[in-house]
């Protein structure tokens, strides 16, 4: 293995959450007095922060953007947690990873209650040391949740992490905290390897399978 630490982002890298996500922001939207956002528009709610994306793509005042959140998040809990899907392969890495006795986590900007719910839902809970999101207010980004992971389960050595994420939000996280980032393009935020080569990263994944051909090989 080339790490002792693995780090994952949930939506886009372990779980296709895009129809509970996408079905939570056009109900919310609604809600708000937009008929109907387009697809396109549904597909910019995954992988930022809920307020960011409210205000950007409906044009929200930040008072506004938070009834929002709210709203959304209450349809999410009832309904939209359990509208995913495990991406192929996903399970088998998990179990490769804890094999090889290295330590997995999961750093979301996913409310740190649901993305919890979520990875125990579709039994992916057993197979990590810690599961860590954002809080209420939105106020953690990336990197600070990366740390929390690093915090609880004590790993210092910073060249033995990596970061595995579908967006911008990973990669950045991963770079101020000077720690390897593998973009994968099967998510929502890296549509190809062209566009995923334009951020910092040690390795570019188009499945599940490249992930682990990398790590072990």
């Amino acid at each position: 293995m080339k790490y002792s630490t693995i780090i994952f982002d949930l939506d886009g890298t372990l779980l296709d959450t895009s129809q509970g996500i996408m079905e939570c922001a056009n109900y919310t939207a609604n809600k708000m007095g937009i008929h109907k956002l387009t697809v396109d528009q549904q597909k910019s709610f995954i992988g930022p922060p809920l307020m960011d994306s409210f205000i950007n793509v409906c044009g929200f005042s930040e008072n506004e953007a938070k009834k929002a959140v709210n709203l959304y998040r209450e349809r999410y809990k009832e309904k939209g947690i359990f509208e995913a899907n495990h991406y192929d392969q996903i399970k088998e890495l998990l179990i490769l990873i804890n094999e090889k006795k290295c330590k997995a986590a999961v750093a979301t900007l996913k409310r740190d209650d649901f993305a919890k719910k979520i990875i125990n839902h579709f039994g992916l809970s057993p197979y990590f040391h810690t599961i860590h999101g954002t809080d209420d207010e939105d106020a953690h980004n990336k990197s600070d949740i990366i740390l929390m992971c690093l915090k609880e389960i004590e790993q210092v050595d910073l060249s033995e992490v990596v970061m595995i994420g579908d967006s911008i939000y990973d990669a950045i996280g991963a770079e101020q905290l000077n720690i390897d980032f593998i973009a994968v393009t099967y998510g929502y935020g890296f549509k190809n390897k062209e566009d995923a080569s334009r951020i910092k990263n040690v390795f570019i994944a188009e499945k599940v399978n490249d992930i682990i051909k990398y790590l072990y090989f």
